[in-house]
Parts: C-alpha cells; sequence; structure tokens
C-alpha cells in the first residue's frame, strides 16, 4: 500500500461526532499541512485497517505515521 510522503494518516469514525469535531479541530491547526484524514468506514479506510492489521471500534482516531 502506499501513503502519502511525510504526511501522517488519521483514521477517524466518520459518523462520530465527537471524532469529527477533533477531525475539523486538526485541520484547522494543521498549518504545516502534515495530516491526512480517512474515515475508517471507506473503502480506502477499510484497505489501511487491513494492511495495519488492526481491528478499530468505530468510535475511534488513530494516528497512523507511515
Amino acid at each position: 500500500m502506499e501513503f502519502p510522503e511525510n504526511k501522517k494518516i488519521v483514521l477517524f469514525d466518520g459518523i462520530c461526532n465527537y471524532c469529527n469535531e477533533k477531525v475539523n479541530f486538526i485541520i484547522k491547526h494543521d498549518e504545516q499541512d502534515i495530516f491526512r484524514f480517512v474515515a475508517i468506514q471507506s473503502k480506502k479506510g477499510q484497505e489501511i485497517i487491513k494492511y495495519l492489521k488492526i481491528q478499530p471500534t468505530f468510535d475511534s482516531i488513530i494516528l497512523y505515521e507511515p
């Protein structure tokens, strides 16, 4: 699986209001453009979860640093 160079990936529950608030907070404060965001429920999110061999709960926020 190919990941963006020099970026950290935030996997988050795309349905959870709290998770979405935190993602919006990170986006607002990410002045150095460090993060990329992927909803756990999305096709790409599921691919990353399988690649990492993890079983998150859907009310999760996970930081992955490739």
